[in-house]
């Protein structure tokens, strides 16, 4: 499969399944595509279970600072553990043997399927970081997890729709959707708190398209940074909402992703586990830009309340920082939040 398929992929599944361990690898983006092309879309849905919404959980947050802890929205969510990359790989080598047999790859999934479901679950701990705990955008978000928590717990109504297409594809895509009930709940929620849906995707072919259907400016990084700086748009959608992953090598070194979050629209990937790890402080950049920054262990955070957007970013692991407030408050001056409305 592609990178872009991939990317599609991944924006379009149930981000509530997503493990802790997960750490996206820009790089290996430019890597081989064979080893998981004939896999089925369902299976796509199922191997990316611990790749989708890690881009939220773990790469997004907010800590005490912002708008205080005390005033974010919390709840939890019972997940499914991903795969580790040790069954990832035997479950492609199922695919791969199956298909220099001559064999279809959907018998041999089929088989292993019955060993590796139901998966185990854990229960996080959430808050959304949509703004404070009134508002339209963090309690949509709310509400909407708390529904799913509820909604089809055995997976039973999933795992019967198989791989077949649900209908929802196209206008509840970036949510997980794939009853009319759910359906009926997004609409009844969006109508609730005045939102819009997400509509529109894209993947752009480069940072430049991205800035342009976003509606921004060139914001990460700066132009004096060398070449080893990459951007990898995953999606934008029609209301400028993106995610991007990226890398830059500046005396440090650092891989990110950057999300943007636009008010007004129906979100549900803008939620951190174990807020209480995290430790934060507001820091003004060279060029006027009001930041939270954060830092739990390795990962960091830099945060921007902007006027038409929320705008993360996320640090997958900041050991290469150094994990010193001075690193990560260098790290954000590389990005322009001005140019985003």
């Amino acid at each position: 499969m592609n990178r872009e398929l991939l990317s599609k992929a991944l924006c379009e599944i149930d981000e509530s399944f997503i493990a802790e361990a997960y750490r996206p690898v820009p790089e290996a983006a430019s890597g081989s595509s064979e080893r998981i092309v004939h896999m089925k879309k369902k299976r796509i849905i199922t191997f990316a279970l611990a790749a989708a919404l890690i881009l939220a959980l773990g790469a997004v947050a907010y800590a005490a600072g912002w708008f205080g802890l005390d005033g974010f929205a919390k709840t939890q969510r019972t997940i499914e553990v991903g795969f580790t990359q040790e069954e990832i790989d035997a479950r492609n080598q199922v695919v791969e043997d199956a298909v220099a047999r001559g064999e279809g790859p959907a018998e041999a999934l089929a088989e292993i399927d019955e060993k590796d479901f139901p998966r185990p679950t854990e229960t996080l701990s959430l808050v959304c970081l949509l703004g404070p705990a009134d508002s339209p955008e963090s309690m949509a978000c709310v509400e909407y997890m708390d529904f799913l928590e509820t909604y089809d717990t055995d997976k039973a109504i999933l795992r019967s729709i198989g791989n077949r297409p649900t209908g929802f594809e196209t206008d509840y895509g970036p949510y997980t959707c794939y009853t009319q009930e759910m359906a009926d709940k997004i609409d009844e929620i969006c109508q609730r708190y005045s939102l819009k849906k997400l509509s529109g995707f894209q993947i752009p072919e480069t940072p430049s398209r991205l800035y342009y259907l976003a509606g921004t400016g060139s914001f990460a990084p700066k132009q004096d940074v060398p070449s080893g700086q990459k951007l990898y748009p995953i999606a934008v959608w029609a209301d400028g909402s993106f995610r991007a992953d990226g890398c830059v090598r500046k005396g440090l070194f650092a891989e990110y992703q950057v999300s943007r979050c636009v008010k007004g629209s129906f979100v549900t990937w803008a939620l951190v586990q174990n807020p209480n790890s995290w430790s934060g402080w507001q820091y003004t950049t060279e060029n006027g830009a009001e930041l939270l920054l954060a830092q739990d262990g390795e990962r960091a955070l830099i945060l921007a309340d902007r006027p038409e957007s929320f705008v993360i970013v996320g640090v997958h692991s900041n050991k290469e920082l150094g994990c010193e407030p001075a690193s990560l408050e260098a790290f954000a001056e590389l990005f322009d939040f001005t140019v985003i409305p």
